[in-house]
């Protein structure tokens, strides 16, 4: 046995000596994260150009800066992260240095959050060590360059598990239950995940007075302090919902889009996957699911309803095939609990190319993963030799309740690193339990039997073996890095002085994937911009940009014929920019038309095809054709000005109110 001085006790206070301990892992855990992101800064090549869910976070928190602090619709992504970076903002001006020196200094906090809840349950060593885990993990190094929520949810999660084990020595337990009604409340504004969280937290204090026979008057007081409390957080945004979208929606209208997304059988593995009828970019990407919506029921929608719909989707494929979709779920359980960084919008892998530091061997989850998982199940299997160790039973069953519940919320939705992030400084403490146990076994102050000690490696051994589970393939890997080259190379086009760096990628792109209608999109777009640049030198130039315009013309012809409906889309958008740029105009608005298949209300497309339609009506002489030309573009433009007022296109309007 083991006496449990060894570890320290666990209510005991920091001493000054372990006060400037933990004031040096902090600041360790900041500098690492400083120097993290100061080689992204220098050497990454989005780093000043945020994409996808960073771009709508950056987008959101600069109108909120500027003053929209209420916007428009019901919310589709959970609120909270933007308007803190939109206070921040606010405070500093739109500075994406900014966020990312704030995101270290939340990362450096966690270490200490992590520190005191393993020290919490399972002695002072457990607690050092896991705060060390944290400060060093490779993926907690790179988040907080990335304008992502996880960076402040997953402090938020860990404080509320320390909120819930304070409730267990508390005198005033209501308030400590209040505490974790706000935390909870904060953490499903940033991640919908606690959202669904929140009534079993609720419960809790009934829970735990009923496993310990005792007194229900202090729990009935706690567990309506907990909903009280994340019900007064939550109740701001429901009435800005229902006041803006006319919809009472507690934080957002995408829970059903997110069931689909990984409960479906398109997507076997439950990743973060692109539909055939979704853009990859956030800010259309409420209206692509509402119209798909709306196509396959045939009426219109409101966002509630649109919820609804996928939802009740998901739920009929379930009963239609069990057994694929079980298949699914348990995919995801191996990847949540797995090595592989599954990527959503950024990979770990791919950033590591550009940032030097990344690619030293920090430890991963296929280090922390095995450790975590058998430390949970020996202190399952043996929770007096735990207690021995210095850990508080309850405290620890509680957070590895917490843990599981996390996790669940993880594989009925849709799995991949930054959603992993948050889960593992719940399990941190159960590594470092691991670490410790086995440091004391060393210096001979832990007994092990010979056959416990075999049992020990053979479960730990296995444990391994499931967590480095190759369960995507080495081709699916290298289609992930790719992605991130795709987007990359989208990105590098729309910047006019980097179209050497995307051509080279596109070539790489174009041997690697032939048939591939997003590099016939790249490949067209790089013929665009070339011969834009040749029309721009002269009359002499002329010809051969008319070369350019025909091969992406013929180019984007031929992709048609195997895209699918939102690819779709981009060839008729593209195809209509070059048609309108070569002064096709009756040739653009036809597919103007067609990419307006797909998205009837976007704007720019509704413009740009009232223009053509104006222009081809004036090629043709004074008639009937010309007028009804004429009417035609100004009914697309009249329904644009009544939806969206803007200058430009009432100016549009008069001009051809004036040529009628």
């Amino acid at each position: 046995m083991v006496d449990g001085a060894l570890s320290g006790t666990v209510n005991e206070r920091l001493s000054k000596r372990e006060r400037w301990l933990a004031l040096a892992l902090f600041a360790i855990a900041l500098l690492l994260r400083l120097w993290i992101v100061a080689v992204y800064e220098a050497h990454h090549p989005q780093a000043s150009t945020p994409v996808i869910d960073e771009a709508a976070y950056d987008s959101w928190a600069r109108r909120i800066a500027a003053g929209d602090w209420v916007g428009e619709g019901v919310f589709f992504q959970e609120p909270l992260y933007s308007y803190l970076l939109g206070v921040l903002y606010w405070i500093t001006g739109p500075s994406l240095h900014a966020a990312r020196l704030v995101q270290a200094a939340i990362g450096a906090t966690t270490a200490i959050a992590v520190l005191f809840l393993a020290r919490r349950l399972f002695g002072r060593a457990a607690g050092w060590i896991a705060g060390l885990g944290w400060a060093v993990y490779r993926p907690a190094l790179w988040f907080p360059t990335l304008l992502l929520k996880e960076n402040v949810f997953t402090l938020v999660l860990v404080l509320l598990a320390i909120a819930i084990l304070r409730t267990r020595d508390s005198r005033r337990p209501w308030l400590e239950w209040s505490l974790v009604g706000i935390l909870a409340g904060i953490g499903a504004l940033l991640r919908g995940n606690l959202l669904v969280m929140i009534p079993i937290l609720a419960l809790w204090p009934l829970a735990r007075a009923a496993l310990q026979k005792q007194r229900m008057t202090s729990a009935i007081s706690g567990a309506l302090s907990v909903a009280v409390c994340a019900a007064l957080v939550l109740l701001p945004v429901a009435l800005r919902n229902q006041s803006v979208g006319r919809a009472f929606v507690l934080t957002t209208s995408g829970a059903g889009t997110n069931i689909y997304g990984g409960n479906n059988l398109d997507n076997p593995h439950g990743v973060a996957t692109e539909f055939a009828w979704v853009r990859g970019v956030p800010e259309h990407e409420a209206d692509d699911w509402r119209h798909e919506a709306e196509r396959r029921s045939g009426r219109t929608l409101t966002p509630v309803e649109v919820s609804s719909f996928w939802m009740h989707a998901s739920l009929d494929s379930m009963r239609e095939h069990p057994l694929e979709h079980a298949k699914i779920l348990g995919s995801k359980l191996i990847l949540t609990l797995g090595a592989y960084e599954v990527p959503d919008n950024h990979f770990l892998e791919w950033d590591a190319r550009y940032v030097a530091p990344l690619r030293w061997p920090w430890p991963g989850f296929g280090v922390i993963g095995p450790l975590a998982l058998l430390g949970a199940l020996l202190f399952l299997i043996a929770r007096s030799k735990a207690a021995a160790l210095g850990a508080d039973i309850g405290a620890a069953r509680e957070v590895l309740l917490l843990a599981a519940l996390y996790l669940g919320t993880v594989v009925l939705t849709v799995t991949s690193d930054r959603i992993r992030l948050p889960l593992v400084p719940l399990l941190l403490p159960f590594a470092a339990f691991t670490v410790h146990g086995v440091w004391l076994w060393m210096r001979d102050r832990l007994r092990v039997r010979p056959w416990q000690h075999a049992g020990i490696v053979a479960l730990a051994a296995i444990l391994t073996c499931i967590v480095q589970l190759p369960l995507i393939d080495a081709a699916e890997r290298a289609n992930d890095l790719d992605e991130r080259d795709f987007n990359l190379a989208a990105a590098l086009l729309r910047n006019s002085g980097s179209k050497f760096e995307a051509e080279a990628i596109v070539g790489r792109l174009a041997a690697l994937h032939p048939n591939s209608v997003r590099v016939d999109l790249l490949e067209s777009q790089l013929d665009f911009d070339r011969g834009c640049e040749l029309a721009a030198a002269g009359a002499e130039g002329l010809k051969a940009a008319e070369a350019r315009f025909g091969i992406a013309l013929e180019r984007l012809k031929l992709a048609r014929s195997h895209a699918n409906p939102q690819e779709l889309f981009r060839v008729h958008f593209l195809a209509g920019v070059i048609q309108q740029f070569m002064g096709q105009w009756a040739a653009a608005a036809r597919h103007y038309a067609a990419a307006l298949e797909f998205d009837s209300e976007d704007p720019d497309l509704l413009r740009r095809r009232g223009v053509c339609l104006a222009n081809a009506a004036m090629k043709l002489p004074p008639g009937e054709e010309r007028m009804q030309g004429l009417d035609q573009a100004l009914a697309v433009l009249d329904a644009l000005a009544a939806k969206a007022p803007d200058s430009e296109v009432i100016r549009l309007i008069a001009e051809i109110r004036a040529a009628r």
